[in-house]
């Protein structure tokens, strides 16, 4: 039963990931070729292709949030840092760590209440796009879920660091070298 469980959670962990990356790359691949085909059509055909710049604009907010947390997931994120030089005892800085985790955790916690009315708010208006490319406008909400999903993500990930870091705190033992670094990469991108 506990390796069953294991392996559940390990599939939700690598599926999670896979699912950022393709969002990303899906996300930069698309607005970057918008982007690219509104400046061909502008400079060479002197014509526009109307709404291509809104949808790039939209999937930038996918890119932008989903990007954040994956640089939460890396511990990569940006982050103003000088525990190490406060904290000389490992354990200290251990404590020092989880604290912010927690804090991260807490303050994302506490902004997802105001993503989900945004998002409630989006789909009670039928906010639609003012364009209509590809023949039809969409609706907005599509895009600010991405801020919804973002914040529960990144709440996610600064849990699972929190409790990174409380484990060696209580067991009293070393800190795991891996938790100084940023998280490996994988050897299969997506």
């Amino acid at each position: 039963m506990k390796k069953t469980g294991r392996k559940l959670i390990e599939f939700i962990w690598i599926f999670l990931l896979k699912l950022q990356r393709i969002v990303m790359l899906v996300s930069i691949c698309v607005s970057a070729s918008a982007i690219m085909l509104e400046v061909i059509m502008r400079y060479v055909f002197k014509s526009s292709i109307v709404g291509i710049e809104e949808l790039a604009a939209y999937l930038a907010f996918w890119l932008y949030f989903i990007g954040a947390v994956y640089g939460s997931y890396e511990r990569s994120h940006i982050k103003a840092d000088l525990s190490h030089l406060i904290f000389k005892n490992p354990i200290h800085y251990a404590k020092g760590r989880a604290v912010t985790s927690l804090i991260s955790f807490a303050l994302s916690l506490y902004i997802i209440p105001w993503a989900w009315r945004y998002v409630e708010w989006g789909i009670k208006r039928h906010e639609q796009s003012s364009s209509t490319l590809f023949g039809d406008t969409y609706p907005v909400v599509y895009f600010q879920v991405s801020i919804l999903c973002g914040l529960i993500l990144m709440s996610f990930y600064f849990l699972v660091e929190a409790i990174q870091w409380i484990r060696p705190v209580l067991k009293g033992g070393p800190i795991p070298e891996e938790m100084m670094l940023a998280r490996e990469e994988s050897d299969s991108w997506i």
